[in-house]
């Protein structure tokens, strides 16, 4: 689809010369021109001034569907966030292994707020840990995400090192990302029943190991189907482990955590919260070229549509996860008082997290910068130019704070 007639013509008038362009990039300047860890033009998107001008004249428009206007759960920020937040701020900083960019970027994504607004727990530690836990996941992909199968694959061997064996110190001049791990660990096994332990290894586990098979799609530049997709992404989204760290004070039966309908609403979570992270982010990824892992490119390459149409088709396949996973917790067995208890409130959890994924997408600026909210009322966005590598400055600068001309952009 094309932009709308009035926007185009508004636009592309000859008549003032370009003024109304001129006009409107300078409402939206913090949009096109400006890293999203940056108070300053970026030298090599002003270069590229040129390019976004274009773009703006026949910027492609999308609308979004809402995916949870039928999501029983609602927002809900817990007011220890900013306690939370600074608390994984200044451990974060204490590693002082990002330089002074990236580390503003992790500020402004704010992945504490992600926390808080997605578990409800009650104890503080809890809430830390979960909080501490997106800053974790931060870390690796920021650390991994330009590097190869190979280099990934030792920095996912180091990282789970630290994880299993939190009471080992880690060998002289080995990458931060063991201690960081060994660190996280060292506190969350205190407050971790055992089923919650033991759940949590195992996913974060299959999250690294897929993410080095994400690494060589990447290096051979290969489009999976929408199936083999889901094999890989269900683990890569880190969606696996932040449920898992629901059950840090749930300790029901193996059987019972096995169940096929808790199996099932497992994977509808990740489904929900995977879909709706793939669907905002693809503006930005589209335009660095990281575009190849992302639901949105499947479904136009698989099923032959233009990019509305995909948007529509992960629509309607949303509102199936809602109306399933709905059907999945009506018809939940009983296990007797103590246990229907924890699961009721475990289900409860997942249902929070995918209500907070998406609040959280509309209100930092890692996917559509200033204009998250307005893009959450109104659903209209407007794609990105395709850049190449010398408009996408060096390694950790993110080009435009989201999404020139109104965009998409978890990785979780």
């Amino acid at each position: 689809m094309g932009g709308s007639p009035s926007f185009a013509s508004r636009l592309r008038s000859p008549r003032d010369g370009g003024r109304s362009l001129e006009l409107w990039l300078s409402k939206h300047a913090d949009w096109v021109l400006y890293p999203f860890h940056s108070t300053e033009p970026s030298p090599s998107l002003e270069a590229h001034r040129d390019i976004f001008l274009a773009a703006a004249m026949a910027a492609e428009r999308v609308v979004l569907p809402d995916l949870l206007r039928d999501w029983p759960t609602k927002r809900y920020l817990d007011p220890r966030y900013p306690q939370v937040r600074e608390a994984s701020r200044q451990w974060f900083k204490s590693f002082d292994f990002l330089n002074a960019k990236s580390t503003k970027a992790f500020d402004r994504c704010d992945f504490a707020k992600l926390a808080m607004l997605s578990y409800r727990f009650s104890d503080l530690a809890q809430c830390q840990l979960g909080s501490d836990l997106m800053t974790l996941l931060y870390a690796f992909d920021e650390y991994t995400d330009w590097e190869d199968e190979h280099s990934t694959r030792g920095i996912a061997d180091l990282f789970m090192d630290g994880l299993r064996n939190p009471d080992k110190p880690r060998p002289e001049g080995e990458c931060v990302l063991g201690e960081m791990a060994r660190q996280f660990w060292s506190a969350g096994r205190k407050i971790a029943t055992p089923m919650a332990e033991r759940h949590f290894i195992e996913t974060m586990q299959q999250w690294v190991d897929n993410v080095v098979d994400e690494a060589r799609d990447h290096d051979h530049s290969q489009i999976r189907t929408i199936d083999e997709y889901w094999t890989i992404r269900r683990h890569t989204s880190a969606c696996l482990p932040t449920l898992a760290s629901l059950e840090l004070e749930f300790d029901f039966p193996e059987d019972v955590y096995r169940h096929p309908l808790l199996e099932r609403l497992r994977d509808l979570s990740m489904f929900s919260i995977v879909g709706g992270n793939d669907l905002y982010s693809y503006n930005v990824e589209r335009a660095k070229g990281h575009e190849l892992h992302n639901l949105l490119t499947l479904v136009m390459h698989e099923k032959n549509l233009n990019l509305q149409s995909a948007v529509d088709w992960i629509g309607e396949w949303h509102d199936e996860i809602v109306a399933e996973f709905m059907e999945c917790k009506a018809n939940l067995p009983s296990w007797g008082v103590e246990i229907d208890t924890q699961v009721r409130r475990y289900v409860d959890g997942m249902m929070f997290w995918v209500r907070g994924a998406d609040d959280w997408s509309f209100e930092g600026p890692r996917y559509f910068g200033s204009k998250g909210l307005e893009v959450q009322k109104t659903r209209v966005v407007y794609m990105l130019p395709k850049l190449d590598a010398s408009a996408l400055g060096n390694k950790g600068e993110t080009v435009a704070p989201a999404a020139a001309l109104g965009g998409f952009r978890m990785q979780m």
